[in-house]
């Protein structure tokens, strides 16, 4: 009688373990990755995505095999040996490691936790590039050529600590109706005031003027009047 009760536990533990495996779904998940600057994607950024479990490589747009885990999905992109940009995806426990509860009891769970599959990120991403762009709003796909610094004359505006989120969402928008590039450059930042640059398809780069979220075009012969 205790020999059949042996018996028993040992196949509700393979059991178990079975039923964790194919309820999780596994151990690795595809993420898609793009390179973007500003409305335009990057095609042929070399892009590594790093966890505690490894590191895997992908080329944009691409989808690569990751390996789950509980740590975040660290990406950093280079085109023509030039920094691109940098992201990083958190880790989410997956809904439905809390119903294998049912079939894999507490192994299936600690299973799950200990080989990542309890765990998934986000299966797309977009990693904004630092990347400059040509006029018209065509971003370049040949040998990459970095932006300038953050807070350097001609930076984008997305990457530049000044430039506060109101303000630049107002900028956008007026070189949104201007019909011109969404990656907008900063000219000149000081506090509450700053001036942006933005390349237009159809027409000569325009120049944005704002005051805190407050924002007007000047073409090229209003002059600057800042």
């Amino acid at each position: 009688m205790k020999s059949l009760s042996k018996k028993v536990i040992v196949v509700a533990v393979a059991c178990g373990l079975s039923a964790c495996a194919s309820i999780v779904g596994g151990r690795y998940q595809p993420v898609s990755v793009d390179a973007r600057a500003g409305d335009q994607s990057i095609v042929g950024a070399d892009c590594t995505l790093t966890n505690d479990r490894g590191q895997v490589h992908v080329t944009t747009p691409g989808t690569v095999m990751v390996h789950r885990a509980s740590a975040p999905l660290s990406i950093n992109c280079e085109k023509g040996g030039a920094n691109v940009g940098e992201q990083s995806l958190p880790s989410h426990i997956r809904p439905m490691v809390w119903g294998n509860i049912v079939f894999g009891g507490l192994i299936g769970i600690i299973v799950d936790f200990s080989d990542g599959a309890a765990h998934h990120y986000p299966q797309m991403v977009t990693v904004m590039s630092q990347m400059a762009s040509t006029a018209g709003g065509q971003a370049s796909t040949g040998t990459a050529t970095a932006m300038p610094a953050a807070g350097q004359p001609g930076g984008l505006a997305s990457m530049d600590p000044r430039i506060g989120k109101s303000m630049f969402n107002a900028a956008q928008n007026v070189a949104a109706r201007e019909q011109c590039d969404s990656a907008i450059r900063v000219l000149m930042a000081d506090g509450q005031r700053a001036l942006f640059e933005a390349s237009c398809a159809a027409a000569a780069p325009i120049k944005i003027e704002c005051l805190q979220d407050q924002c007007t075009s000047m073409h090229a012969d209003t002059g600057n009047t800042m």
